[in-house]
Parts: structure tokens; C-alpha cells; sequence
């Protein structure tokens, strides 16, 4: 699974990357400060998820994830935040998960395998190859 990881936070960044080392089949792409650069960061390369903080200087994660889900094929959202109060907001664009920092390598796990399950409605629409 390729991932970018977006958070304003150098430390997160540097936590989370250690962490997903752990995860053979996940390749961290590269890293974003901010929506901006996450941005820029998806010209050049096709995340299948997105690390995603909520709280960032200019655009939050919220309206990014929004303005994220209006793609034709939306990479996957895991926000990740230290603020539990936003996670209802945060689900109205979808999100694979919701970890609190700091993250604990058993959440990032079971978030990690939830994304990599097709749900059925994207296995009928196509996205996988056929429905069984």
C-alpha cells in the first residue's frame, strides 16, 4: 500500500513513519507539512492512503479530505489528531479510521488492515476485479 503521511508536525511525521516501518507491504511516499504541499505532493505521486492530520496551518484536514473525496477515485483517508472532538466531522468524508496521537502500533494495524479490505460496493462497482 502506498501512503503519504500529512501533518504539521515534524515529530508525528518522524513517529508515524517509524511505525509503519513495522508493515512490509505499506511504502510511505513521502511526507506533507500542510494541505498545500499535500497537494503537490499527489501531482507527483497516486497515494492509496492518506495520513492525514486534522489541525494545520492554511486548509485543515477536514476540507482537504472533503475537497479529497471529489475525485474521481479518492485515495483512502486515516486522519490521525490529538483532538478526539473533530471525529464526528471527520466521518463525513469517508475516513478509513481515526487514531489519536499518540498512536499506538495495534491501532495503525487493525487501520491498516481495514484499508486494505475492499468493501462489497467496491468490488460490484469494479474498483477490485468481481464480487464472489
Amino acid at each position: 500500500m502506498r501512503v503519504l503521511i500529512v501533518d504539521d508536525e515534524p515529530l508525528a511525521r518522524a513517529r508515524l513513519r517509524r511505525l509503519l516501518q513495522a508493515h512490509i507491504d505499506v511504502q510511505v511516499l513521502g511526507e506533507a507539512g500542510n494541505a498545500l504541499a499535500a497537494e503537490a505532493a499527489l501531482t507527483i505521486t497516486e497515494p492509496d492512503l492518506i495520513f492525514l492530520d486534522i489541525e494545520m496551518p492554511g486548509e485543515s484536514g477536514l476540507a482537504f479530505a472533503a475537497r479529497l473525496r471529489l475525485r474521481a477515485v479518492p485515495p483512502a483517508i486515516i486522519f490521525t489528531t490529538a483532538h478526539p472532538q473533530h471525529a464526528l466531522d471527520a466521518y463525513a468524508s469517508s475516513p478509513i479510521d481515526y487514531l489519536l496521537k499518540p498512536i499506538e502500533p495495534a491501532r495503525l494495524a487493525a487501520a491498516l488492515a481495514r484499508a486494505s479490505q475492499p468493501t462489497r460496493a467496491q468490488l460490484r462497482a469494479g474498483y477490485f476485479g468481481r464480487a464472489e
